[in-house]
């Protein structure tokens, strides 16, 4: 039978399980100042595999004043009613054709019972096309070279090799980045929120990565759809849970963060993640602009896989307004990309790469582009969030 549920189960199930177990201990490192601004910020970085923070959330460096500037131009206009909108003829579409939403087996949650979405696809759903728009160009093959790099960088995270005993041992990771060196694996306390900070001298890049859900118990928060203010800009809100779990994340990663960026200034900073790990990666990568001054658009970039909608529109404005190049992919019909749902004020910002293989995609910019995978809600799949280019996250050996 073809399950249909609300937008809230369907981000809590199609997060994907990893074991848990203790951390090794950590192993000191040496200090390093960092410029912040007009300041200059001592870190003591712990390198090793950590299960504390090394620092207060209160004691990263300031936020830069002009790195938090509200976007009050934005170059694309959000349409907060075009997800209702393209449910409602997709549905028709499916009635037309033979379907029967009355027989799909529904689960509802009270405040957003109106916005199902299917996890497994029903035989007479609309097919999930290529449209033709002046707002979507075919990804190169250089592209989606890159696009793939990072989805496996981001699936080695799911591996205890990893994130647990901060061996670069996996499958993907000699595959992908043979020289990586592992500066510090973590995960946190309360969200269990799993990554890594990697540096690859080949590729002359530091890379953060954060992992996705460590279980569905731990994301109870994504149940709850509601916004809070997004502290740094004036007007933004990003979603409660996932923002105090990159606030709790962040104590945890930045001071060996900056220590790597202080030694290797020339680097590029590479930010990902994939599922809830994206949401991490695209708070993350804010933060880091904001508090680094050395840190621009022309040495930081994101990229992430699966990632939920984080914010409202203007939170979407405001990251799109940094110019820092960010790239989210979408797995042909994913359900995750697709909560939690326009109708209560969240928005994507970035240029979405919709893929339905691992060797092609195409590139939709504007804010939410209907053009690509909006163009198929309702019908979702739970099972096209678990690869990525062809990438099982979670495949370690």
């Amino acid at each position: 039978m073809v399950s249909f549920t609300t937008i809230a189960q369907g981000i809590a199930l199609v997060s994907i399980l990893i074991m848990r177990s203790e951390a090794a201990p950590a192993v000191s490192g040496v200090d390093a100042k960092v410029i912040s601004g007009n300041e200059t910020f001592t870190v003591s970085p712990i390198e090793g595999t950590i299960s504390l923070p090394a620092i207060t959330f209160e004691e990263l460096p300031p936020i830069i004043a002009d790195r938090v500037v509200p976007v009050t131009n934005p170059e694309f206009i959000a349409d907060l009613n075009s997800e209702t909108r393209i449910i409602a003829e997709n549905r028709q579409i499916f009635e037309a054709n033979g379907g029967n939403l009355t027989r799909l087996e529904r689960r509802e949650v009270t405040n957003v019972a109106s916005t199902g979405l299917t996890f497994t696809v029903p035989a007479n759903a609309p097919p999930a096309t290529f449209l033709a728009s002046s707002t979507v160009t075919t990804a190169t093959t250089a592209q989606i070279t890159k696009f793939k790099l990072f989805s496996a960088i981001a699936a080695t995270t799911y591996c205890d090799s990893v994130t647990i005993s901060k061996q670069w041992t996996c499958t993907y990771c000699k595959k992908y980045v043979p020289d990586g060196k592992m500066i510090v694996a973590f995960e946190t306390a309360k969200h269990k929120i799993g990554g890594i900070v990697l540096r690859s001298d080949l590729q002359k890049t530091i890379f953060v990565v954060f992992r996705g859900s460590s279980n569905l118990d731990n994301w109870i928060t994504n149940l709850e759809f509601i916004r809070g203010s997004y502290t740094p800009v004036s007007g933004a809100s990003a979603h409660i849970g996932f923002y105090n779990a990159y606030k709790e994340a962040s104590t945890y990663f930045f001071p060996q963060f900056l220590a790597q960026h202080k030694a290797y200034p020339t680097y590029k900073v590479a930010v990902t993640g994939h599922s809830l790990g994206a949401a991490q990666a695209v708070l993350g990568a804010m933060d880091i602009y904001q508090r680094v001054a050395t840190i621009n658009k022309s040495n930081l970039s994101i990229y992430t896989g699966g990632c939920p909608r984080i914010g409202n529109d203007d939170f979407a404005y405001y990251v799109d307004g940094t110019k820092v190049p960010h790239y989210r992919s979408v797995h042909n019909r994913d359900i995750v990309p697709h909560v939690p749902p326009q109708a209560l004020g969240y928005y994507h910002p970035g240029i979405e790469v919709w893929t339905k293989s691992a060797t092609t995609g195409q590139l939709c910019s504007g804010i939410e582009n209907d053009a690509c995978s909006n163009s198929i809600v309702p019908f979702t799949s739970t099972e096209d969030h678990r690869t990525y280019y062809g990438m099982v996250n979670g495949a370690c050996s």
